[in-house]
């Protein structure tokens, strides 16, 4: 099923974004009210969810770290323009831009590497052919 760049990007932010939110923000939230509900005055619950908050932090950026390639290779397979995805990706606060360090930090399988970079070569050819053609036709 064929999608637009906006579609895919909004897709990877509802569950990309969306996990890591829930990482960062739930995960606290759930520590400081149960430290309530087992009686702990509100002082401690709120030190026990400052701490989870900064704890939650490096399992939120392994949320992403393993979900983004996830997107990516599904995306990759359902947009026509990668381009496009890419700098709406970018925009949408999905992925960081192409060659960024942060980049880096996605955890890829061989499997999703080797998928990727298909899908890339498959969009750089039609690219360049794209390309020849108007420049042959004109």
């Amino acid at each position: 099923m064929k999608m637009t760049p906006a579609q895919a990007v909004s897709r990877g932010v509802l569950t990309v974004n969306g996990t890591v939110m829930l990482t960062m923000l739930g995960l606290p939230a759930l520590t400081g009210g149960g430290a309530l509900l087992l009686g702990l005055d509100q002082a401690t619950a709120g030190s026990t969810a400052a701490l989870t908050f900064l704890l939650s932090w490096p399992l939120a950026w392994l949320s992403w770290s393993l979900l983004v390639p996830r997107w990516r290779v599904w995306a990759y397979e359902r947009v026509e323009n990668l381009d496009a995805l890419k700098v709406r990706g970018v925009e949408a606060g999905l992925i960081w831009r192409e060659g960024h360090f942060f980049e880096r930090t996605e955890i890829r399988t061989s499997q999703q590497r080797q998928r990727l970079r298909e899908l890339e070569q498959a969009w750089s050819a039609r690219t360049i052919n794209h390309v020849s053609s108007s420049r042959n036709g004109a």
